[in-house]
């Protein structure tokens, strides 16, 4: 029975807490460590994602998978610029805030993920 939700909680707390602390103690270990970390937290959180998207009630098998991959691919495509604009008006710290505000959004987001796998086969028209 997967617990994606508790991964999900595992992987937001960990970038939260990791990218948090690379940002209030910038030091050359504590960057290197906390972006380590929060990388660490981050590739928690994709699996169990793709995982739960799966396993969606009432979607053909891959439909959700396929949904979290564009999504991901817009997220990837999305942060880079906002994290930069934000870092030109303000400083490189501030941009990067982004990234412990979504460990948080993750933390309060993972309750909606199941608890238990899906029961029943979907069956898919031809």
């Amino acid at each position: 029975m997967p617990r994606c939700w508790a991964v999900a909680r595992a992987g937001g707390t960990l970038v939260f807490v990791a990218m948090g602390l690379a940002l209030a103690v910038p030091t050359v270990a504590g960057t290197i460590a906390g972006f380590g970390l929060a990388g660490l937290g981050v590739a928690t959180l994709i699996p169990a994602t793709m995982h739960s998207a799966d396993e969606i009630p009432g979607l053909a098998p891959g439909t959700g998978l396929t949904i979290v991959g564009w999504l991901l691919r817009v997220g990837f495509l999305v942060a880079p610029p906002l994290v930069g604009a934000i870092a030109d008006v303000t400083s490189l710290r501030v941009g990067l805030l982004i990234v412990p505000v979504a460990g948080v959004l993750v933390i309060a987001c993972a309750r909606v993920l199941p608890t238990r796998q899906r029961t029943g086969a979907v069956s898919v028209p031809a």
